[in-house]
């Protein structure tokens, strides 16, 4: 397998790489590497006499094409291969003392999302409440 490794920006989201040269195989190589367990677990550190292991949660999905045949006077071929890899950060573990604890990452964008969504939902609700009641 290829040893190298896509760059991961600070979005968490790698690029699909297609380099000159490169085969339908060394692309797909690519793509598995880039979804390893290297990927899940980050480098544990230690502070204040605890070690910290960062975790996140890693998906990666990929697509292939492929085609051949002959039209009059030509003849066809095709190929193609693409994959993406999300990260994004799920929490860290904390080892002090023999003790293992598990500290969440908290996202506010998709608390907010969440909330906004849930009252939008309920003013609906109360509209259409209002309106039925009148008829």
């Amino acid at each position: 397998m290829s040893e190298h490794q896509p760059d991961v920006p600070s979005s968490g989201r790698a690029a699909p790489r297609w380099e000159p040269g490169a085969t339908d195989r060394s692309v797909l190589e690519q793509a598995v590497d880039a979804v390893t367990v290297r990927r899940v677990f980050g480098e544990a550190y230690e502070t204040d006499g605890a070690t910290i292991v960062p975790v996140a949660r890693v998906r990666g999905w990929g697509g292939g094409g492929g085609g051949a045949g002959r039209e009059k006077e030509s003849s066809g071929s095709g190929s193609g291969v693409g994959y993406g890899v999300r990260a994004e950060p799920a929490g860290v573990y904390v080892v002090r003392g023999g003790c293992v604890t598990w500290r969440p990452a908290v996202d506010a964008e998709r608390i907010a999302l969440t909330l906004g969504l849930a009252l939008c939902g309920a003013a609906a609700l109360v509209g259409w409440a209002a309106v039925t009641r009148r008829a």
